[in-house]
């Protein structure tokens, strides 16, 4: 088959680059390994719970506009997330206010690092920023970098923190949000008017490439050729070893890549979603434990469990799900565990950050769901960030080559959104101009 370009990958950022090229007349194929489309978007409907369990995308970060303005467009509905954050305390719970404030005083001293030679941001955390004054402030911002970031400290570049890391005091980037009928409504409409030029269970293998011209080798057996093609695929796949299950063998070699892929890492991380029987949180009974009326709003418990430090609810909604979080190296610990032992450890943690009884909480779980993006052959990670010397690692990587290969991608984000659903879907349509740009020379 011969078409002007094959995307490769139905993730966010595929299926807006072939959106935008079908709706400037370009005949486009999207190649998707798996049998669904939305990639990391991963999104389960379970009969017995009011609204859908998010494995992969949960969270709409920010400003997002690119989001925004197609969650409008497809009359799909997003609500803030706002509530309360707690901590525990040796004896209870402890109401957080501050939590954007505590990290701020630690995020912003990076900056007077700024002028030196790039380097880790473990090394940063261990000149210990603001001494004994900040110690716990510190703690907090090791957590969040390696659970918001899914990063290892030791890995992560400091600059791009410095730049990115955190949204300081601006109150419209700290926003968070959900989509209510469930993210991957989203990418549902995003392939609606291309819905007929996707295929499914189409493993690409191979593609062989010169100037203007691509021969895409799908499950070893057919082959699909075009003037261009746009690669959006996750960089654990694109730096897979060859015979690895979903790695893709690019000849010539994309060597002209290889400089922005050493400077990428896919990190790790670990979530553990449960239903439970009731809201245990938004009794009278747990209330009246921690000597608080307010734990009927809360959103997110901040710990330091060594396994699942961060917790969240379904605030506002008062759907009675719990999901447990775990990033960084941490992470890859846990996803040696089998499935249901990763939920026995969750459970476990859980009883600690609450500190409830393990099995009184094991009483309350009716069913758990989790899904290990490490081992998963078309992901092979959770989510991008940039390590040591990799500031233009991201736009490095979306450059063209020849006119011919494209990059798409969260990991090809230039504009400080890596990791998100909104800078997948951005890195997308910036591809698809990109290709159009190209065709018209050619």
């Amino acid at each position: 088959m011969n078409v002007d370009v094959v995307v490769i990958g139905a993730g966010a950022a595929g299926l807006a680059a072939a959106r935008q090229l079908h709706e400037a007349g370009v005949q486009v194929v999207v190649l998707e390994a798996r049998g669904r489309i939305g990639g990391r978007v991963f999104t389960i409907r379970d009969p017995k719970t009011s609204t859908p369990i998010e494995l992969g995308a949960e969270f709409v970060h920010g400003r997002a506009p690119e989001l925004q303005s197609l969650i409008r467009d497809a009359s799909l509905t997003m609500v803030d997330i706002e509530g309360t954050r707690w901590t525990p305390t040796s004896t209870t719970l402890r109401r957080v206010d501050d939590f954007w404030e505590q990290l701020d005083r630690v995020m912003r001293r990076l900056g007077s690092d700024r002028r030196r030679r790039d380097y880790a941001f473990s090394e940063f955390l261990d000149k210990k920023p603001g001494g004994r004054r900040l110690a716990a402030e510190r703690r907090l911002v090791r957590e969040y970098v390696e659970g918001f970031h899914a990063a290892d400290t030791h890995l992560i570049s400091a600059h791009v923190l410095a730049d990115s890391g955190s949204p300081g005091d601006d109150v419209r980037e700290r926003r968070l949000a959900r989509v209510i009928e469930g993210y991957d409504r989203v990418v549902e409409w995003l392939a609606r008017p291309i819905v007929d030029r996707v295929r499914l269970s189409s493993m690409v293998t191979s593609v062989e490439w010169e100037p203007h011209r691509v021969a895409v080798h799908v499950n070893d057996a057919g082959v699909m050729t075009a003037r261009a093609a746009i690669v959006s695929v996750p960089i654990g796949v694109l730096k897979a070893s060859a015979g690895d299950e979903g790695a893709i063998r690019f000849e010539p070699a994309i060597d002209a890549k290889a400089d922005a892929l050493e400077h990428l890492a896919s990190g790790a991380v670990v979530r553990v979603a449960f239903r439970l029987r009731e809201r245990f949180w938004a009794s009278d009974w747990f209330a009246k434990r921690h000597n608080s009326d307010s734990l009927d709003t809360l959103s997110f418990v901040h710990g330091h469990d060594s396994e699942f430090p961060t917790w969240w609810t379904a605030y506002p909604s008062t759907r009675a799900t719990l999901v447990g979080w775990c990033g960084g190296p941490r992470a890859r610990d846990l996803m040696r565990l089998s499935p249901d032992d990763r939920a026995e450890h969750a459970v476990a943690a859980l009883a600690r950050m609450v500190g409830l009884p393990r099995r009184r909480i094991a009483s309350l779980i009716e069913a758990a769901w989790t899904h290990d993006w490490l081992q998963d052959p078309f992901a092979r990670g959770a989510y991008s960030y940039q390590m040591v010397g990799g500031a233009e690692a991201p736009k490095e990587l979306a450059k063209p080559l020849q006119g011919t290969l494209f990059f798409a991608g969260e990991a090809t984000d230039a504009e400080g959104a890596t990791g998100t659903v909104h800078g997948a879907i951005a890195s997308g349509r910036r591809a698809a101009h990109q290709v159009v740009r190209a065709l018209t020379r050619t």
